[in-house]
């Protein structure tokens, strides 16, 4: 990979992976059922970890499934905190502002922090990745500031996540998986220029 990721030559060269259909099929089946997607979540965090160490954008096997399921746990643990949590705090104040007539503004609020939400949780992520210390998540101001310095980068990946969400809804483990390995993708491989000084 290149030192300097490019979103499009990323996407192309994800898309162009080995079996990448069979991967996907799998990791979208188990993003369906709950518990069971923590597989899916250990996945992603592997391939993310994967990125960091190497930059080499090689989707990993399904193996090691005891491991999978604890790396899921991790992947998990900043989800809920960096991803659900903001959606969560954010619905009930979009639904204040529905309350208050103001539907048009609360459908704007939740796209940003949607968006907003996404790029924190790809932070965060990279963070506990580089030390692998739970306490590095506590570090809330340093992760706001490592998106907030790659904001312009992830606007596009983002939104092509946002995207793969509102269409592929119905289906939503292959709407997560898929979306969550494309963003996790462009955004470790930024971080990593970024760490290398490149």
């Amino acid at each position: 990979m290149k030192e300097k990721p490019i979103f499009e030559e990323v996407f192309a060269q994800l898309i162009h992976q080995p079996h990448l259909g069979r991967k996907l099929l799998i990791g979208s089946a188990l993003s369906f059922i709950p518990i069971v997607n923590l597989f899916a979540f250990g996945y992603l965090y592997r391939f993310a970890a994967q990125l960091r160490r190497t930059g080499q954008l090689s989707l990993p096997e399904w193996t090691d499934w005891a491991g999978l399921f604890a790396d899921g746990l991790k992947f998990a643990v900043v989800w809920l905190a960096y991803w659900l949590l903001p959606l969560i705090v954010g619905m009930f104040i979009a639904t204040g502002f529905c309350a208050l007539g103001l539907g048009a503004l609360a459908y704007i609020f939740m796209a940003s922090v949607f968006l907003a939400a996404s790029v924190l949780f790809c932070a965060a992520l990279y963070r506990l990745q580089m030390r692998s210390n739970y306490r590095d998540l506590l570090d809330v101001m340093l992760i706001a500031r490592m998106s907030y310095m790659q904001a312009v980068e992830f606007i596009l990946p983002v939104l092509v996540f946002a995207g793969i969400c509102a269409f592929a809804l119905p289906l939503y483990g292959f709407a997560f998986f898929a979306g969550f390995l494309l963003l996790v993708t462009q955004t470790s491989l930024c971080y990593r220029s970024l760490e290398s000084g490149k």
